[in-house]
């Protein structure tokens, strides 16, 4: 081989290898350039994470920022081990505030939870036999009770009317179902640890109050029966009668004469609490006022008949009537051999005046058999003896006009001519001025529009139901 080939030879296979170097050497960074693309959009990729991660977060740490605090609202609500163990003594508790005793406590029946629920479902029944305002009450107290209770499911057997009574109303057999639930939490995860925590929270404590308040119970004032009926049976009314009263107005009644009696009982209180014996007069002496009207009041309601509410007649017997009573009964003690007081037979006397004003002539006898028992010693002092008099008088009259009203006077008419005696048809028979019907009864007076009679020393007059003839 000349020396030009071998020279040139050597040219090409140096310009081979560099060539076959470049190609090489390309190749490799064409791969380095994949590679660095596939890292650099890896990147990016990782970047737009990291930025929706930190766009997230604020609101995931709000997020659970607020469950962290309203957590402890919801444990609370729902009852642990302890609380249902307690749970049928609470219950007996809520009954007997209510007024009932339960009958029967079927507890301890649990539902199965699914395995990611924090809690169980307890299931109770409870018998019992009560009112409706005894059921409404024990509702009431579960609903306002701290832990969560839940009613599924009642059944009421309502009581017969004929049951009711002075001492209770009738009682419905009650069946209640009732749930509650076991805080019983089956996560194990670590609790992540927030930075600032404090101060983030209370940022958000306007979002975590009203979480909390939408969690918690609203409060409510269960007010009792009030004037209210029974759906299941109404006790308004004996079953033998109807009101004659609305039902409200009876209630007022009572509330007003039951404030009345308050007082006379604070009183009395006072009086047998004074410190010196003017005291104790000024106070009996304003006892006696207040008891003769409340008494007034009473043989009012009594004869009227005005109540026929049951609740409300049981409220007044026992609130006003007893009250009253026992005022009485204590005052009767004091008094010693020296029978009523000079205030207690003054007020006596007004009392059957007033009745007698206003034609409620039984009520002034009913006044007049409060005192009637202890008149005897009364009539002993001379400082009594006129007041004595008087109600005696009183009662003498109260009698006769009793007795008059039952005399049957069927008067048939009148004929009175100018310059003849005047005469009457009584029950048939004509009478004058001065003729006896009876040995007690005596024509005193005939009038166009009425007739006076002459009756145990008093002048009672019955009117004409038929105008006169002449």
């Amino acid at each position: 081989m000349t020396p030009e080939k071998k020279r040139l030879f050597v040219m090409g296979g140096v310009a081979f290898a560099i060539a076959a170097g470049l190609s090489t050497l390309l190749y490799y960074q064409h791969e380095g350039i994949e590679r660095r693309r596939a890292e650099v959009a890896t990147l990016k990729q990782q970047i737009e994470q990291d930025k929706e991660l930190l766009q997230k977060t604020p609101d995931l740490v709000k997020k659970v920022i607020i469950q962290r605090e309203t957590d402890a609202i919801v444990k609370e609500m729902l009852s642990d081990e302890k609380d249902v163990t307690n749970l049928a003594r609470t219950l007996n508790r809520f009954s007997e505030e209510s007024g009932f005793t339960l009958s029967s406590v079927k507890d301890g029946t649990r539902t199965t939870r699914k395995s990611k629920e924090d809690f169980e479902r307890v299931s109770y029944t409870l018998a019992f036999e009560a009112d409706a305002f005894q059921l409404l009450s024990f509702l009431h107290k579960i609903e306002s009770h701290k832990r969560f209770m839940s009613v599924v499911a009642f059944k009421l057997q309502a009581a017969n009317r004929n049951e009711y009574t002075q001492d209770a109303p009738p009682r419905h057999r009650v069946t209640l179902d009732l749930e509650t639930y076991v805080y019983a939490p089956t996560g194990n995860a670590k609790e992540v640890k927030i930075d600032h925590y404090d101060k983030k929270k209370e940022l958000l404590i306007s979002e975590i109050s009203k979480r909390g308040a939408e969690l918690r119970f609203p409060a409510y004032d269960y007010r009792g029966q009030r004037a209210r009926r029974d759906p299941w049976i109404d006790p308004r009314v004996p079953v033998d009668g109807g009101p004659t009263m609305p039902i409200e107005d009876q209630i007022a009644l009572v509330d007003g004469l039951s404030e009345k009696a308050l007082e006379v009982q604070k009183v009395w209180d006072e009086a047998q609490a004074a410190e010196n014996l003017i005291q104790t007069m000024k106070l009996r002496a304003d006892l006696e006022t207040k008891l003769a009207l409340l008494e007034e009041e009473i043989r009012r309601v009594d004869s009227a008949g005005f109540l026929v509410f049951v609740p409300a007649l049981r409220r007044f017997d026992k609130n006003v009537v007893e009250v009253v009573a026992g005022v009485r009964t204590a005052m009767a003690k004091g008094e010693g051999g020296q029978g009523p007081s000079t205030a207690l037979l003054r007020e006596t006397h007004e009392a059957m005046q007033r009745h007698i004003d206003i034609q409620e002539y039984e009520l002034a006898l009913a006044a007049f058999a409060t005192v009637e028992s202890r008149l005897g010693l009364a009539d002993q002092d001379p400082l009594k003896e006129p007041l004595v008099q008087g109600i005696r008088e009183l009662k003498h009259l109260a009698d006769t006009v009793l007795a008059f009203e039952k005399i049957e006077l069927r008067i048939g008419g009148v004929a009175i001519y100018e310059g003849k005696d005047p005469v009457v048809l009584i029950n048939g028979q004509a009478y004058g001025e001065g003729d006896m019907l009876d040995e007690e009864l005596i024509v005193h007076n005939i009038r166009p529009d009425q007739i006076e009679f002459a009756f145990r020393e008093l002048i009672l007059a019955r009117p004409l139901e038929i105008r006169p003839s002449g």
